[in-house]
C-alpha cells in the first residue's frame, strides 16, 4: 500500500505555472491626472485581479526616474514633450494613445473683481503677483507661459510670477491671497472650494494639453490595464472629473 501510494504520488508533477504570483502593474503617472489612474486601477485590480502601484509626481519628475532606470510598466505624463523623451530613450517603448485631455483657466478668489478681459493689450494692473507651476520643468507651467505669451501679456507678468512644483500648490498661493491670480489646469480646480475661475484660456494660445500613455513593458497584464483606461466605464469617470476623452493608438509590440 506505501509502495502504491509513493509511486502515485511521484508520478504527479508540480505545474510550474500554478503558484506563479502575476508581478504588479507599476504605473508612473502626472500629479494632475493621478485621481483618475488611482480610481481606474483599483477598478482593474477588482476584476483581474493583479495588482497596480501608482506612482504620482511632476510629469518630469517620474519621467526622470524612468530615465534613471526606475521600473516602470506604464508612462502617463502631462504633455508630449516627455513623452516623446521616453519613446526615444527607454528601449523598446511604444505610444499607446492620448488617454485624456485637459483645459487651462485664469483663477482668483470670489473676493477679487471677476471681470478680466483677455483682449485687453496689458493683465490688470493689481496683479502684483501670478502662480503658475515651475515653467521651466513643469508641463503646466509651459501651457500658462505660452498662452500668456500668445496674449501679449508675458512680458509684463514675468517678474510677478511665482514658480510652484505643480498646479495644486499655484492653486494654494491663490487661496491663501499670496498671489492675485494663477493660470491652472480646469481639473484641479473643484478641489479647492475658495477658488473662482476667471476666465477659461482659449485652446488655440497654447499646444493640445494631452496626457499621452507609453508602454514599457509587453506583458499580457500591462497591456489588459492599459485598455481599460479607455473602456466605457473609466471614460465616463474621466468625463466626471473634468478631463476631455483621448485618442486610443494602434499598439504594436515593442
Amino acid at each position: 500500500m506505501l509502495f502504491s501510494l509513493t509511486a502515485v504520488f511521484g508520478c504527479q508533477r508540480p505545474d510550474p505555472e500554478a503558484d506563479r504570483v502575476e508581478p504588479p502593474v507599476l504605473v508612473f503617472v502626472a500629479s494632475s491626472l493621478g485621481d483618475f489612474v488611482e480610481r481606474a486601477a483599483r477598478r482593474f485590480e477588482a476584476t483581474s485581479g493583479v495588482e497596480v502601484r501608482v506612482n504620482v509626481g511632476g510629469s518630469s519628475t517620474v519621467g526622470r526616474q524612468v530615465l534613471a532606470g526606475a521600473k516602470a510598466d506604464v508612462f502617463i505624463p502631462a504633455d508630449r514633450g516627455w513623452g516623446s523623451t521616453i519613446l526615444d530613450r527607454a528601449p523598446h517603448a511604444v505610444f499607446a494613445g492620448d488617454v485624456a485631455g485637459n483645459r487651462l483657466v485664469l483663477v482668483g478668489r470670489p473676493t477679487d473683481d471677476g471681470s478680466i478681459d483677455l483682449g485687453a493689450p496689458d493683465p490688470p494692473s493689481n496683479w502684483s503677483r501670478l502662480a503658475i507651476a515651475d515653467p521651466d520643468h513643469v508641463p503646466a507651467g509651459r501651457y500658462a507661459r505660452r498662452s500668456m505669451e500668445a496674449l501679449g501679456w508675458w512680458n509684463v507678468l514675468a517678474p510677478r510670477v511665482v514658480p510652484t512644483n505643480d498646479v495644486r500648490a499655484a492653486l494654494r498661493l491663490v487661496e491663501l491671497g499670496e498671489a492675485n491670480a494663477g493660470v491652472v489646469y480646469a481639473t484641479d480646480v473643484a478641489a479647492f472650494g475658495s477658488i473662482e475661475v476667471l476666465a477659461e484660456i482659449p485652446a488655440e494660445l497654447h499646444e493640445p494639453i494631452v496626457y499621452p500613455v507609453i508602454l514599457l513593458d509587453d506583458r499580457s497584464s500591462v497591456r489588459a490595464f492599459v485598455d481599460s483606461l479607455w473602456d466605457p466605464a473609466c471614460r465616463e469617470m474621466l468625463l466626471h472629473l473634468g478631463f476631455t476623452s483621448g485618442r486610443r493608438g494602434e499598439v504594436d509590440s515593442p
